[in-house]
């Protein structure tokens, strides 16, 4: 081999690997596909959001009265998202993770004979789903949920050690504070309250956007009733919203709302009231050794 073919085989061996890269890239996102206005916080600012983007961990989404959307992994997990309903994008060392603060959605995970599950934080509830489909329901103090196929499993957030294998076609309701309630067919209030189209399985959204994903457009800055709920939601996430919110309390209003509420907000106190700096301590001058009698002696 010559040395200019060998060239243009090293070219096309780098072109080919930064392709699969940016491919790779773009099949590990999870992709947002909104049914109406979405409002999206990301960082510290807010977004709404009304075409397919690509979601980051981290991601506040919020759909109004009347949005919908559906989340699509590259896994094939689909995660449905009624009105009225806020959901995190979350991190977990394996697999997918959310939390769900309040409202509707319903979650459908293929057999991909992976270990990984997609694991969802509530606040009464916490659901590990490796398989199967589920429909899930939560507020500030209960969460109920039915489960249509495949199996997950439930702990209770005070003894997250203490784990409840649960099994398709069972339905299980908890209020904060009290024991896990399982039957076999859903409570009617949760039936009568499920949006409808979640009586249907979960199918990846039939649109030609998909395949051009677009970025937010430009947003605000998050005041803290964009944040209030979610600050004082009793999930794991909340552990690392005072250094990501913490630039926000730059801001006068910010500040004085959370002061307001800082019974509530008991881990904000150091942002409102740093302790007092340490006094530097000075240095010490060196002390010099005393020094030595240099007198002779006069012999007699």
């Amino acid at each position: 081999m010559n040395a200019r073919t060998l060239l243009h085989t090293l070219r096309f061996g780098v072109a080919l690997a930064c392709l699969c890269a940016l491919h790779g890239a773009q099949a590990g996102e999870a992709m947002l596909l909104p049914e109406g206005a979405v409002t999206l916080i990301r960082a510290t600012s807010v977004f709404n959001v009304d075409a397919p983007i690509a979601l980051q961990p981290g991601d506040l989404l919020a759909t109004d009265a009347h949005a919908s959307a559906q989340i699509e992994a590259a896994d094939g997990t689909i995660v449905a998202l009624g009105a009225d309903t806020r959901i995190a994008i979350d991190s977990a060392p394996h697999g997918d993770a959310l939390a769900l603060l309040s409202g509707w959605i319903k979650v459908a995970r293929p057999h991909t004979g992976a270990a990984d599950s997609v694991s969802i934080d509530t606040p009464a509830l916490g659901i590990s789903l490796r398989e199967g489909a589920a429909v899930l329901h939560a507020s500030r103090d209960m969460t109920a949920l039915f489960i249509e196929a495949g199996s997950m499993t439930l702990a209770l957030p005070e003894h997250a050690d203490v784990h409840r294998q649960l099994d398709g076609e069972h339905y299980a309701e908890r209020a904060t504070g009290k024991p896990l309630d399982v039957g076999t067919r859903p409570a009617p209030p949760f039936v009568a309250a499920m949006p409808l189209p979640f009586r249907d399985p979960l199918a990846p959204a039939a649109t030609p956007a998909k395949a051009k994903l677009a970025a937010p457009a430009q947003g605000r800055p998050a005041t803290y009733a964009d944040i209030a709920d979610w600050l004082v939601a009793p999930l794991s996430i909340r552990r690392g919203f005072v250094a990501r919110f913490r630039p926000l309390a730059q801001s006068a209003p910010f500040r004085a709302q959370v002061r307001q509420n800082l019974r509530d907000l008991p881990e904000w106190r150091r942002v409102l009231c740093p302790p007092p700096a340490m006094p530097r301590r000075r240095a010490l001058a060196p002390v010099s050794a005393p020094a030595q009698d240099q007198s002779t002696e006069v012999e007699s």
